[in-house]
């Protein structure tokens, strides 16, 4: 009971003092102004995208696999790194089990994870466009 007077009296302060607020008047232009403001907004990027590599990294990388590509053919009779040769005669002497030996998979699934793989990459190809375009 208690609480629905305090309502009482709470709507009634409210519609007091917005009767008092005074109606401000919309210009002519209000709405053009409105929707050029969003079209200026949406214009604009939200995402400004950046390379992870610049061209200037690039520029060394490619100049580095040159060099590298370069001086192994001029000093053809000089090794440039000398590894360990390693064995790995011991990968014959190791004894795995054959788990998927009994494994047995239908054709029809088969051609359904081929299927909706088909289907998972033109979708992400499809988002990426729609995306893109949203972008710009």
């Amino acid at each position: 009971m208690e609480e629905n007077k305090h309502s009482k009296e709470l709507d009634a302060f409210a519609k007091k003092y917005v009767k008092e607020i005074p109606q401000e008047k919309l210009t002519i232009d209000f709405t053009s102004s409105i929707m050029k403001s969003i079209v200026e907004e949406s214009t604009k990027s939200v995402f400004k995208t950046t390379p992870l590599i610049s061209q200037k990294g690039w520029f060394i990388i490619v100049l580095g696999i040159v060099a590298s590509f370069l001086i192994s053919i001029k000093e053809s009779n000089k090794v440039l790194l000398n590894l360990p040769k390693v064995d790995f005669s011991f990968f014959d002497k190791i004894q795995l089990p054959n788990v998927f030996e009994s494994l047995v998979i239908s054709n029809t699934l088969l051609y359904a994870v081929c299927f909706f793989g088909m289907m998972f990459f033109v979708q992400i190809i499809f988002l990426k466009s729609h995306f893109n375009k949203q972008l710009e």
